[in-house]
Parts: C-alpha cells; sequence; structure tokens
C-alpha cells in the first residue's frame, strides 16, 4: 500500500460520515442492534427485506478512543469500501486536507 493510501488514523471517517447497516451487516455484527446504535429498535426481521437499514449517525458510536474502529473485521459494508486516500477522505481527513495544500495543483491526483 503506498504512503498516500495509507490509513492515518486520525478517525475523521467515522466521525464525518453517516453510514447505513442493513440486514447482511447485522447478521455479520449483531452489535449494530444495540439500543445505542439503533435507537428506531430495527430487529433483523425488519432489515431482511433490504428496504430498510440501521443508521449509524457520527461519530460511529463504534470508533474507539485510540480512533480506531472496535468492530474493524465485522464493519458494514459502507465501511469497508471506504479507502483510505479516497477524494472523500482527502476531503475529511485534517491531516490530508493540509498535506494536499502544500502540493501545487498540478501535481495532484
Amino acid at each position: 500500500m503506498s504512503e498516500r493510501n495509507r490509513c492515518l488514523r486520525c478517525g475523521a471517517c467515522c466521525r464525518g460520515l453517516i453510514i447505513e447497516a442493513y440486514w447482511h451487516d447485522v447478521l455479520r455484527e449483531p452489535r449494530l442492534l444495540d439500543a445505542k446504535t439503533n435507537p428506531t429498535g430495527l430487529t433483523p426481521e425488519d432489515l431482511a427485506g433490504g428496504d430498510k437499514c440501521i443508521i449509524l449517525v457520527f461519530p460511529c458510536p463504534f470508533l474507539g478512543e485510540d480512533n480506531l474502529c472496535v468492530i474493524y473485521s465485522t464493519r458494514p459494508n459502507a465501511c469497508v469500501g471506504f479507502e483510505p486516500g479516497s477524494q472523500q477522505c482527502r476531503e475529511l481527513c485534517p491531516e490530508r486536507r493540509s498535506k494536499e495544500a502544500l502540493v501545487p495543483k498540478d501535481e495532484r491526483r
């Protein structure tokens, strides 16, 4: 993994994104149904149709004090698909934004 795409562990993605967790996410990580993350009280049966989801508001309740995900191995697919160093990451991460400001525009990706 290139330095550009390495996670800086700033936690900005977990503090700045609204994550949708669906039925398959809940099957993999049942703690998504906890009252803290699921105030509407949706059940796995409610989610099984695929048209409903649990919304994890920010900051994500699974973000640890060390800025690491406490459910990393079973995190929702939306989190799995978030790529360190992506445009969205660069917009959220304060450290990446400050580094981008130092790079001339014609050299940015």
